[in-house]
């Protein structure tokens, strides 16, 4: 096989089991939070751990076909996959985009037992099942289809990671002086404090808002607040609780255009 081909090959397939996982979280959170959140890293449709987890389990286990070995093993190599996407991206970026702490049979909050099981049941059904139907149909395309492919898809990967990288490089400077301000106006407030402590309370926790608003409209982008929407286990390693005010904030916004927005239909 030339060696294009074969590259073009291992990439669809990656591509292919991205978006797959893209639709699996997506899914799965329009199930639970009844609304839908974009769960991918990329801005376009792809999980890229999912398509990786895939590639290594049909390398790893390409000669494994027994289903009850193959779900067993599979599950290890995703997690083990998992474990480590998480500890390089946390200590690149000062950020957890997933946090399994309260989860039963958790590792350090990387990984579960229910990622385990659904993990494997899904590298199973794809390496027996759907990797054979892909391989099958792609083997129909002629070369020219496949370099068109392939290209289109390459190039708007490459647009998509360079604009995500940028702004995950930003991130957490952004979390860290979004947190400083909040700290400082902290600060002020208790070294200020009268003998009206309640209504000093009061004010700090407008003046807190105020800020927090602005920091969402003007120090974050675009990309980063659809982020910390999508991993609602998000946690700066730099402050614990920054990300959670945030995230408030931003949800106490939504409801009020969401109510402003049925009081205009009535």
């Amino acid at each position: 096989m030339p060696m294009l081909k074969f590259v073009e090959l291992v990439f669809l397939t990656w591509a292919l089991y991205s978006c797959i996982g893209w639709i699996w979280e997506t899914g799965l959170s329009i199930v639970v939070r009844r609304r839908f959140v974009d769960r991918g890293v990329l801005i376009g449709p792809l999980c890229p751990i999912y398509g990786f987890g895939a590639l290594l389990v049909l390398v790893l286990l390409h000669d494994v076909n027994n289903p009850v070995a193959l779900f067993l093993s599979s599950g290890v190599v995703a997690c083990t996959l998992e474990y480590v996407s998480s500890y390089v991206i946390e200590r690149l970026h000062h950020v957890r985009l997933w946090d399994y702490t309260n989860k039963p049979f958790n590792i350090n909050g990387r990984v579960y037992l229910n990622g385990f099981i659904a993990f494997g049941a899904g590298a199973t059904l794809v390496k027996l099942f759907v990797q054979p139907w892909f391989m099958g149909m792609i083997s129909q395309w002629s070369p020219t289809v496949l370099n068109v492919i392939s290209g289109c898809i390459a190039v708007l990967l490459a647009v998509d990671a360079s604009l995500t990288a940028a702004s995950s490089w930003s991130f957490d400077t952004r979390l860290k002086r979004i947190s400083e301000d909040v700290n400082k106006l902290h600060a002020e407030q208790v070294a200020n404090l009268d003998h009206r402590v309640v209504a000093a309370n009061e004010r700090f926790e407008e003046r807190r808002q105020t800020m927090l608003d602005t920091h969402i409209a003007h120090t974050l982008n675009w990309q980063q607040r659809r982020l910390m929407q999508a991993f609602p286990g998000m946690r700066s390693v730099r402050d614990n609780t920054i990300v959670d005010q945030l995230r408030e904030r931003m949800e106490a916004r939504r409801s009020r255009r969401d109510h402003a927005d049925g009081q205009d239909a009535r």
